[in-house]
């Protein structure tokens, strides 16, 4: 039973399964990037995350208890979730500009890259999303190999932080 607690959260998750079934994944996308610039522009400019030497990382992701929560509920990860995290994977296949796009351990970093990326450009700085994970048995890590390489580290040395966290980001100061 859904706890009144964390009612909206799960109707959150659930509605994202409804969107994709209705309009598909790219507007789906398209939509938890809007939602993520726009809870940016609430919060105002600013750099989140713990830094360690020149990059910065969380040590929890924000939205790791309410996505364990949806699925001790429903059970695997819906397929409409995969069906997103695969339309992003072909779709930074595709991309000439592939730094630009996240390390997408879950559906909802699309939400959190779109918002940190937001609040760090209001502050003026460039945003790399390195790598992430999700702390549910089974999932992977995921990694956007070209922002580590512009990023100047090593894929090693990027893991080393990711041990302490949920994501790896750099900041970059826009000149």
């Amino acid at each position: 039973m859904i706890r009144l607690g964390s009612m909206l959260p799960q109707a959150f998750m659930v509605g994202i399964t409804e969107l994709v079934k209705m309009v598909g994944p790219e507007k789906t996308c398209i939509l938890l990037s809007r939602i993520g610039k726009g809870l940016a522009e609430t919060q105002g400019q600013g750099l989140e995350g713990v830094p360690e030497d020149d990059l910065h990382y969380l040590p929890i992701c924000p939205f790791a208890d309410e996505i364990i929560r949806f699925v001790d509920l429903f059970g695997e990860r819906p397929e409409e979730f995969q069906t997103i995290v695969k339309y992003v994977a072909e779709k930074e296949a595709g991309n000439k500009d592939k730094v630009e796009c996240p390390a997408m351990a879950s559906i909802l970093c699309l939400l959190h890259n779109a918002y940190r990326k937001k609040r760090a450009e209001m502050a003026g700085f460039e945003t790399l999303h390195l790598a992430s994970k999700l702390s549910i048995a089974g999932a992977k890590l995921a990694y956007n190999e070209e922002a580590i390489e512009k990023a100047g580290k090593t894929k090693q040395e990027v893991d080393r932080i990711l041990e302490k966290g949920a994501c790896v980001f750099k900041f970059i100061k826009k000149e």
